[in-house]
C-alpha cells in the first residue's frame, strides 16, 4: 500500500517549507527511517526520513520548491503500484 511523504511542520506558526534536495530519485528503493529528502524552513534545515520501506514512486515537489506544511511531497510504495488516486 502506498504511503505519502509529508512536508513536516518544523516549528510553530510555519505555513510553508522548501524541498531543498531529494536524496533518492524516483524508482529507487528506500528503507523505513532512511533520510530521503532535505527540507528547509525559516527556523531549521532537516532530513525527512522515509515513513515506510519500498520504492520512491513519485516526487510531487521537486528540489528548490516551496510548498505548504503537511502537503504530500512524495509517494512510497511497491514497484508498479497504482498511485493515481493519491496526491
Amino acid at each position: 500500500m502506498a504511503v505519502k511523504v509529508i512536508m513536516p511542520q518544523a516549528g510553530q506558526d510555519l505555513e510553508t517549507g522548501v524541498v531543498k534536495q531529494w536524496h533518492k530519485a524516483e524508482g529507487e528503493a528506500v528503507a523505513k527511517g532512511e533520510p530521503i529528502v532535505q527540507i528547509e524552513t525559516e527556523k531549521v534545515n532537516l532530513d525527512v526520513e522515509a515513513p515506510a520501506s519500498g520504492v520512491l514512486l513519485r516526487i510531487l515537489v521537486p528540489d528548490e520548491t516551496e510548498t505548504a506544511i503537511f502537503s504530500t511531497i512524495g509517494i512510497i510504495g511497491e514497484p508498479g503500484e497504482d498511485i493515481s488516486g493519491i496526491g
